[in-house]
């Protein structure tokens, strides 16, 4: 599953999809910041770090973002997150079937 965050800021609801959504074992989640959601592992820090944290035992969970989206708007991201290209998320979009955006 491809998920996409555009919101610098995560609802309650979308905290708990998310959550869900890494806690699947064996699913293969890829979470992705793009546009101003570059901003969300930041603001959204302690949420972050505990879904990087139980994804590593449960399913192949992966937080990236479009690193023109991050430098273009200054903003700092966690070592834990990876930085992609558009084309990548291209790739990306192409390989998972079910796609989710949060905005």
């Amino acid at each position: 599953m491809l998920i996409t965050i555009s919101t610098p800021t995560l609802s309650i609801a979308d905290k708990q999809f998310l959550t869900t959504a890494v806690k699947q074992s064996g699913a293969d989640v890829s979470v992705v910041c793009v546009s101003d959601g570059v901003y969300a592992p930041t603001i959204e820090s302690t949420f972050f770090e505990k879904l990087t944290n139980s994804g590593k035992e449960e399913s192949p969970f992966s937080l990236a973002f479009v690193d023109s989206d991050a430098s273009s708007r200054g903003a700092r991201l966690p070592e834990h997150a990876t930085p992609i290209t558009s084309r990548e998320l291209a790739a990306l979009s192409a390989k998972h079937i079910h796609w989710i955006t949060l905005s």
